[in-house]
């Protein structure tokens, strides 16, 4: 004990009167290192308990996370509510690997032991490498703990169980024989005036929470209720909830964009936990105060949460795994807009296309029985990419209804041709981008004379979108099949693509040719 402990102690009082509990909190973590006095534990654990009690659980799979980002205040107990959690479903103490992986993720903090003991409770005398791991973690922490439930423990261990029921009694001795260090009376005095805070903090949240929980479930239900945020900022303001500062600061007309990026940093983590464990925090953008557009960790969710009601983006990775459909009918994501990385099978699922917000759409796949009808489904569907694309496909997509609802459609193809093979092998992609308001309305990116012949129908039925101006952008030269050594076959290969090319260019009204 110290002067440290008196600087933490004053600083978690500081925080407390800013109602920041989460800086309070972190403050006497740091005062307990100094000092492990029962009455600093019953307040970290109080003021813990309140703050995780809106926060959904943290496993696991969030470890490759924490060592690409660092951790926040606030994962530790969200992981311990979810261990504490499982050990009460289950009815069985925790895995040892799961009790080591604590261990090694996280410092000694009190309020693992009661998680450790609790879990105990389950152990049988053949699960000798979980109670070594109990033990383990008992040890890391240090007393106090509560040694009842361990001596029970030992009581019904076999007794022929050896080094690990000896380390137990080691356990049970330091838990049994701690005497709890005594605060100053200035130190004591900062623990009361700190725990009335809490408490405060308590009731005051509780009080506020109608009013509170029925603004959130406003938002969710109309995300475009710009009253009820504003309301929810004064709301939040008034409890010293920096989400209300963002959102009052994302409504202003002259924004403090330092200010808005430092509360996202320190807040980020706990802003998107109302939308599940299954989304990348660093790749969530927020409007007017709440998460507008997500990026996935996970293929699907069951059954996203209500708080998906603001979301109007969701994107999927490259490569990644796609959607199924039972995330995509969810109620929850009926305000969604736009949809990128998904395949086409995904569309396909949708159970009420003629219901749906959807407005842009990036397609990593066109699989599916039926895609073109769904698309041609979505009535508010204006923004179409592909990536990859066939030829055939686009086609049909430009002689449907598509063409005239579309504000844009935008492809990407790979190589269609191993043939002829006095050209060599080709890695070639082409690609067509049709934009509604440009100048040059459909423009074509030909990388190789063999993708022509499979381009010209696209390049006919893109007429349907617009024949008002074209761009062929050449990344060959025409040159190449008149050179002296390029061979008949090769010289027709040109010929044959420069001719019909310039055939199906002819039906626009501007045509401009750019490249070789």
């Amino acid at each position: 004990m110290g002067d440290s402990l008196e600087i933490h102690l004053e600083r978690a009082e500081d925080a407390l009167s800013r109602n920041d509990g989460e800086v309070a909190l972190g403050h006497l973590v740091e005062a307990w290192k100094e000092c492990r006095a029962e009455p600093l534990i019953a307040l970290i654990q109080r003021l813990s308990d309140h703050l995780v009690a809106d926060l959904t659980p943290l496993d696991e799979s969030m470890t490759l996370y924490w060592h690409a980002q660092g951790r926040h205040v606030m994962d530790l107990p969200r992981v311990l509510k979810d261990l504490l959690s499982a050990v009460a479903r289950h009815r069985a103490p925790l895995p040892a690997g799961t009790l080591d992986w604590l261990r090694r993720l996280f410092p000694a903090d009190p309020r693992m032991a009661p998680v450790v003991v609790a879990s105990a409770r389950y152990l049988k005398g053949e699960q000798e490498e979980a109670l070594r791991m109990h033990n383990a973690v008992l040890i890391y922490v240090e007393p106090p703990y509560d040694v009842e439930p361990l001596r029970e423990l030992r009581a019904r261990l076999p007794r022929n169980l050896g080094k690990e029921a000896e380390r137990l009694d080691t356990v049970i001795r330091r838990g049994a024989g701690w005497e709890p260090p005594v605060l100053s009376a200035g130190a004591q005095e900062r623990c009361e005036v700190l725990a009335a805070a809490v408490e405060a903090r308590i009731s005051g949240k509780a009080r506020a929470s109608v009013t509170r929980d029925a603004l959130f479930a406003r938002i969710y239900e109309s995300p475009e209720d710009d009253e009820a945020r504003n309301v929810l900022a004064d709301v939040l303001l008034e409890e010293g909830d920096s989400l209300g500062e963002f959102i009052s600061l994302q409504f202003a007309s002259e924004p403090d964009t330092a200010r808005m990026e430092h509360l996202l940093k320190m807040n980020r983590a706990r802003w998107v936990v109302p939308l599940g464990r299954y989304i990348d925090p660093k790749g969530t953008r927020f409007e007017r105060g709440f998460p507008v557009s997500v990026l996935m960790k996970t293929p699907d969710i069951a059954e996203p949460p209500v708080a998906w009601g603001t979301v109007e983006e969701v994107r999927w990775p490259h490569g990644g795994v796609r959607p199924r459909g039972q995330m995509l009918n969810s109620p929850a994501l009926r305000h969604v807009k736009s949809l990128r990385g998904v395949s086409g099978t995904s569309v396909c699922d949708l159970k009420a296309p003629e219901a749906s917000a959807l407005q842009r759409l990036s397609l990593r796949t066109t699989e599916g029985k039926g895609l073109l009808e769904a698309l041609v489904a979505l009535p508010r569907l204006r923004w179409l990419e592909v990536d990859p694309g066939e030829p055939d496909f686009v086609s049909r997509c430009l002689e449907s209804s598509l063409a005239s609802r579309l504000e844009c459609f935008a492809v990407r193809g790979g190589a269609m041709h191993v043939q002829p093979l006095v050209l060599g092998p080709s890695h070639s992609k082409w690609g067509l981008e049709l934009k509604r308001d440009a100048e040059v309305p459909v423009t074509l990116v030909l990388e190789d004379v063999r993708d022509v012949e499979a381009l010209v129908p696209v390049l006919r039925a893109a007429r349907r979108f617009s024949s008002q101006a074209l761009r062929v952008r050449l990344c060959f030269d025409w040159g190449l099949g008149q050179t002296r050594d390029s061979g008949a076959e090769v010289s027709a290969l040109f010929a044959r693509g420069r001719a019909m090319l310039e055939a199906a260019a002819s039906a626009y009204s501007r045509v401009i040719w750019e490249g070789s």
